[in-house]
């Protein structure tokens, strides 16, 4: 068996790709050793936003760790595979200068963490040109691409406002820009250059993701589920997932070979879209709310985005990408109604108290800080960070937090002018989340505490749940965090217990779980988009430490009296470890457990050492 090892792992451009195979038959070796198989992820992948993903990863929740968006959200624009770069390469033309250590042990761990012996799932929407290298990436996961016809889409995002809120202009701008490039430049007639209504602008831009999709899938076995089927039938639609993913049949209850497809039951049920993520009622009538006009501009645009497509594809891609856009038979027009204006938001969310009641809270043998972390307090650490010299981003990826475009919920952002973070306005108090578990422990020791272990959580909230009730934002409730303070709640209490997000913890899955992969660390709880059930809210789940999302936030815990790290340290210690991953001999679990120590203080040598000394120091809140 191949040891944890890699040896003669180079740095350079062709080094990348050959040593994410290494590294996956290291890990692959060691499941067989379990007399286990190891699963690459499954990939999911929306041919445009909208097409009833949520519905999905709710139902697969229970049976499937999932991941949403990694590749798209978690690269900045400058990163050389990002989607929203114009001079975007494939993976295997990547230089070493360009992604930098921390850079390029970002991408290995991206994607070795996915495999294991139970199947992952990646689900990912709008990546355009991106998606060849998403592919590349994972060239031996099963696929399956979730559409929706050009009418519904059109009619969600008319519905919710979603071309301006989620910004589309800018989008279809910027396949303009890639288009025009060397080597993308035979898909500029799918995207002209001019400046369409926004119905005819968001239909061109599902036809090229969908085309894109078509191309780069070509020759792969690829589930399709419409959601126009799966809307009639979740059962049928996941029929057709277990088709690809063969294992899931058992635990998610469908028979295989069972063919997706609508019944001509087509009445009695509307299509009403309570919400901005609600896809999860089966319906059997679909109603686009759209003009005759409205409908008319979007079939147009679609036909003639398809045929200008069809100089540019292979006919089997070509016939694959009108397939998965339908011709929306299946819908009936609906007078169109105005534009769903968000209800507001309750006066405490709106104007949340000030930070004065933050503080510790003792449970048992240990000290629990009240409130979650703000996006204010970590701001403050952020610029700390800088203004010593380490940057939160290294060549387009994140370390310490990855910056969002606030329609998406970003709201942390950097002025690289200032060289300061500073907070959206009025999400001050709102808990931080898009932390990395670098970035959660960093803090931590910045703070002069740590992140709990999993069981100390689980312990509390079953200690605790008999007076705390149900979680106050889980389960969309509300479509976004609220404020840290939660109302009714005081000093002497722990908010947002269970609810408004999932945290990092201080511990992880064992090596043997991971099958000789990178090293990874529990999440716990309920966030404002998850069940906040007893199953769910206790269900074992882990993340890279590099990973981050919008349901992951920090809690703070302390054995005692605590000292606070400076940032001078952290710095330092930091850049080290950085510089470190320019060896690239050891396991990826070594190179992360080196971190680990370093941020947890769990050994002597650590560098840090521990920050938790008994009678001395105190939280710099506390």
């Amino acid at each position: 068996m191949m040891s944890g090892t890699v040896r003669g792992a180079t740095a350079d451009a062709a080094g990348v790709l050959a040593e994410i195979r290494m590294r996956t038959e290291v890990m692959r070796s060691a499941a067989q050793a379990r007399g286990a198989s190891l699963l690459p992820p499954l990939l999911m992948l929306g041919t445009s936003e909208r097409v009833g993903s949520n519905w999905l990863s709710d139902t697969l929740r229970p049976v499937m760790d999932q991941h949403n968006e990694p590749f798209r959200q978690q690269l900045s624009a400058d990163h050389p595979l990002s989607a929203l770069n114009p001079q975007a390469v494939p993976p295997g033309e990547v230089t070493g200068a360009a992604l930098g250590t921390y850079g390029r042990h970002w991408l290995i761990t991206f994607v070795t963490s996915k495999y294991g012996t139970a199947r992952q799932g990646v689900k990912e929407t709008n990546l355009f040109f991106a998606l060849a290298s998403l592919l590349a990436l994972f060239p031996d996961s099963p696929v399956a691409v979730l559409s929706r016809s050009p009418l519904g889409v059109a009619s969600s995002f008319l519905r919710s406002s979603l071309f301006t809120q989620w910004d589309y202009r800018s989008r279809y701008q910027q396949m303009i820009a890639m288009t025009r490039s060397d080597r993308e430049h035979h898909y500029a007639v799918l995207v002209p250059d001019d400046d369409p209504p926004d119905f005819v602008a968001l239909t061109r831009l599902q036809v090229l993701n969908t085309v894109l999709l078509a191309t780069a899938v070509d020759g792969r076995d690829t589930a399709h589920i419409p959601y126009e089927a799966a809307v009639h039938s979740h059962q049928m639609a996941l029929a057709e997932l277990v088709r690809v993913a063969p294992e899931l049949a058992g635990r998610l209850g469908v028979a295989r070979g069972v063919a997706v497809g609508l019944t001509p039951r087509q009445a009695g049920v509307s299509n009403k879209e309570d919400g901005i993520y609600s896809t999860a009622t089966a319906k059997e009538q679909l109603v686009a709310y759209l003009s005759e006009a409205e409908a008319g501009a979007v079939q147009e645009a679609t036909a003639a985005a398809l045929a200008a497509a069809a100089s540019v594809m292979t006919a089997t891609a070509a016939e694959l990408a009108a397939a998965w856009l339908g011709d929306g038979r299946h819908y009936r027009l609906a007078p169109a109604s105005n534009p769903r204006t968000p209800a507001p938001a309750p006066v405490w969310q709106r104007h949340p108290r000030t930070h004065a009641g933050v503080g510790y809270v003792r449970r048992g043998e240990l000290e629990w800080r009240n409130l979650l972390v703000t996006n204010a307090e970590f701001t403050v650490m952020l610029n700390e960070l800088e203004q010593a010299g380490l940057a939160s981003s290294h060549a387009g990826t994140p370390l310490m937090a990855c910056e969002m475009p606030y329609e998406r919920g970003g709201r942390l952002h950097f002025d690289p002018d200032a060289g300061r973070w500073q907070v959206s306005d009025g999400y001050e108090m709102h808990p931080v989340y898009w932390v990395t578990w670098i970035g959660a422990a960093t803090y931590t020791a910045w703070e002069g505490a740590r992140l709990p272990c999993r069981a100390e959580l689980i312990e509390l909230v079953e200690l605790s749940a008999p007076r705390t009730g149900p979680a106050l934002n889980a389960g969309y409730r509300f479509a976004d965090v609220t404020p840290v303070i939660e109302p009714g709640l005081g000093e002497r209490d722990i908010h947002h217990l269970t609810g408004n997000l999932q945290v990092w913890c201080g511990d992880g899955p064992d090596a043997g779980q991971l099958c000789a992969g990178p090293a990874a660390r529990w999440l716990h709880g309920a966030a404002w988009n998850t069940p906040d059930t007893p199953e769910e809210i206790h269900r074992p789940r882990w993340r890279h430490l590099t990973g981050s999302s919008r349901g992951v936030g920090i809690r703070l815990v302390r054995d005692g009296a605590c000292s606070p790290v400076s940032v001078s340290e952290l710095a330092r210690q930091l850049h080290a470890w950085i510089s470190s991953l320019a060896d690239r001999s050891c396991s990826l679990a070594e190179a992360d457990e080196r971190l680990i120590r370093v941020l947890t203080g769990s050994q002597a040598d650590a560098g840090l050492g521990s920050h938790v000394i008994a009678g001395s120091g105190e939280s710099r809140h506390g």
